[in-house]
């Protein structure tokens, strides 16, 4: 809890947004216990390990890691404080992503039956007003749009091109192929290419956002 220059309890944000050789988490996780499935996704975007506390957080590194707008993401980035209930209320969210446009959004990975609890959509609520009131986005990404196995295991497979540049002009041939085509495959791609690996596209996600958390997407075009 903090008093603002009236005296008054206020909320407040310490950001650090500047480059960092280290990254810390504004929190440690929680005990391990029984069920629970912690680990660490190795990242080629951000040269480091990136910690996950749930299988949902870790679909989601998969997204950020192949996603073109995101540009750098990291774990538990701050914690929040604000009134809630009466009270002063903490809260760290679970990444902290940067698009190519410079934009910073703060992101809460969390199944879609959450959503359903008054309780929990209010605090996500004030979250995302208190962000925007600093300048920042806030998003929601659940098991709904999370939850796609051959999309998953497809980025598995990315991994060894991630630093493979595809020309400009493949990227046109490819998008005039899908359009015209009755039978957009992957297969089918990679042998109009003649190549698998340049025939992989990287993926986009999609996401909630507040008041109301509908579904949202990031645009096909990272650098409009």
């Amino acid at each position: 809890m903090t008093l603002n220059a009236t005296g008054k309890r206020g909320a407040f944000l310490h950001l650090n947004i500047t480059p960092q050789p280290k990254a810390e988490r504004a929190r440690e996780p929680v005990t391990r216990s029984r069920g629970l499935v912690r680990g660490q996704f190795p990242s080629t975007k951000m040269k480091r390990m990136i910690a996950w506390e749930s299988q949902l957080e870790q679909k989601a590194c998969y997204h950020f890691e192949y996603s073109p707008a995101v540009v750098a993401f990291r774990e538990q980035p701050e914690t929040l404080c604000f009134s809630y209930q009466n009270r002063m209320c903490e809260y760290t969210p679970d990444f902290q992503i940067t698009l190519c446009n410079g934009e910073i959004w703060y992101v809460e990975v969390k199944p879609l039956s959450k959503l359903f609890k008054p309780d929990i959509i209010e605090r996500l609520q004030l979250a995302h007003q208190f962000l925007a009131d600093k300048g920042y986005s806030f998003i929601v990404i659940t098991d709904e749009e999370l939850n796609y196995p051959t999309r998953i295991r497809n980025l598995s497979i990315l991994r060894p091109y991630l630093r493979f540049e595809i020309p400009s002009y493949i990227t046109q041939q490819t998008i005039t192929w899908l359009v015209q085509s009755t039978d957009p495959t992957l297969e089918a791609l990679s042998q109009f290419l003649d190549s698998k690996s340049t025939a992989f596209e990287t993926c986009l996600f999609a996401f909630r956002t507040g008041p109301d958390f509908g579904q949202c997407t990031v645009s096909a075009n990272p650098h409009p």
